[in-house]
């Protein structure tokens, strides 16, 4: 898949893709072809090398941003994003902060409760967040923009488009003495009234949206806007993983050796975040392939596993000590911040790796099923049926 390709069983285009980028940085950054070259087998231990592809949709359009600066020259942003712990509700903001040129530390972010008065918002889930809610924060930003540089041309004089905007100030482009801070702007939004104080605002925002607008009018300058930036297109969520293990033809048992992950996922928004993301997705994607079978009784659809030892999810002893991770970090055309979504491909692409060097270990052997536990690998390796038949095995 790359920007001119395709998706999907509808095959609908993508806004862009880069996984040739996001392959070649990979295998430079796994040592593919130095681990290629290595001996294969030590006495019952045999190397196997994996590579899988991770992707997911990444993002969504049309919904609401609302920002606010208030008369103490603070930026307030109104999120309606959830946190189901990964914090993207901040990471998204930052789009709205950096646009109006704001501090961080002179951010304020409202969230969680709708007498926070939020805009119409999507739900935290599938990877979307980053896409959709970085244009929202950012569309709002330049409404704001905009009627700061509309007031600062009402009260000293020139048009509109003979300000700019910097260091918490709206000034004259030739003339940067000549302007307003965002405080003194703030306060006369509020005597002005009308679209500059939320009094007013665009006909196409959602009625959430709506009473939110109502709800803070007259008590700053408002930022509203629908995401109405053109553009065609699923944005993907793309991550590529590189496995290498070490399997006991003895016990079927598998020790990961290395696993590194590159995500196609435009620019990284908040590198922190990211980490956390890339590495409980892989181990997500462990215990997909190798540890997590649920059994269930063939008679009467019940499930026979009785608790997490019959299941295991990975534990530390079970991953690598290190994933090694890294991004192509190439724009997204169609977000002004560059940004897509990374959440559910990182389960996949680990899972895939892990299911394809466990494959490579075993001459090209493909088990067809997730997870490939040890006793299946014994049984293969034995010649006898390994067959997990309907309703024997299921996972999530």
């Amino acid at each position: 898949m790359d920007s001119g390709g395709f998706q999907g069983g509808g095959q609908g285009p993508v806004t862009s893709a880069f996984v040739r980028e996001a392959l070649d940085q990979g295998m430079r950054t796994f040592g593919w072809a130095e681990k290629n070259a290595l001996a294969k087998q030590n006495g019952s231990k045999v190397r196997g090398l994996g590579v899988g592809i991770g992707y997911h949709g990444a993002g969504g359009r049309g919904y609401d941003g609302l920002v606010r600066i208030g008369p103490d020259g603070k930026l307030y942003i109104h999120s309606g994003v959830g946190n189901l712990g990964t914090y993207s509700y901040a990471g998204t903001c930052r789009a709205a902060a950096e646009a109006l040129q704001v501090p961080w530390e002179r951010c304020e972010i409202l969230r969680g409760r709708t007498d926070n008065h939020l805009p119409h918002s999507s739900g935290q889930g599938g990877s979307n967040t980053i896409f959709t809610h970085t244009r929202t924060n950012w569309v709002a930003a330049q409404d704001a923009i905009t009627k700061l540089k509309e007031i600062a041309a009402q009260d000293l004089g020139g048009a509109p488009e003979d300000y700019t905007i910097g260091d918490e100030r709206v000034f004259a482009s030739a003339e940067p003495a000549r302007g307003l801070t965002y405080a003194q702007a703030a306060a006369r939004a509020i005597e002005l009234g009308g679209k500059f104080s939320g009094e007013e605002y665009p006909d196409d925002i959602n009625p959430i949206t709506q009473r939110a607008v109502q709800g803070l009018a007259g008590s700053g300058l408002i930022g509203v806007a629908k995401d109405n930036i053109p553009g065609e297109g699923q944005p993907p969520g793309i991550l590529v993983g590189f496995c290498e293990i070490e399997l006991d033809k003895d016990t079927g048992k598998i020790e990961i050796l290395d696993y590194t992950a590159i995500a196609d996922c435009g620019t990284v928004v908040h590198p922190k975040n990211f980490e956390n993301a890339m590495r409980g997705g892989a181990v997500w994607g462990v215990g997909l392939a190798a540890f997590e079978r649920h059994v269930y009784d063939p008679q009467n659809g019940l499930p026979a596993n009785t608790g997490l030892y019959q299941s295991k999810p990975p534990t530390y002893l079970d991953v690598n000590v290190e994933t090694k991770m890294g991004a192509v970090n190439i724009p997204d055309p169609q977000n002004p911040t560059g940004g897509r979504g990374i959440g559910e491909p990182t389960q996949g692409a680990a899972a895939a790796a892990l299911a394809s060097a466990i494959s490579d270990a075993l001459d090209g052997h493909v088990f067809n099923t997730a997870p490939t536990t040890t006793d299946m690998i014994i049984n293969h390796l034995a010649g006898n049926d390994y067959s997990t038949k309907y309703l024997k095995t299921n996972t999530f």
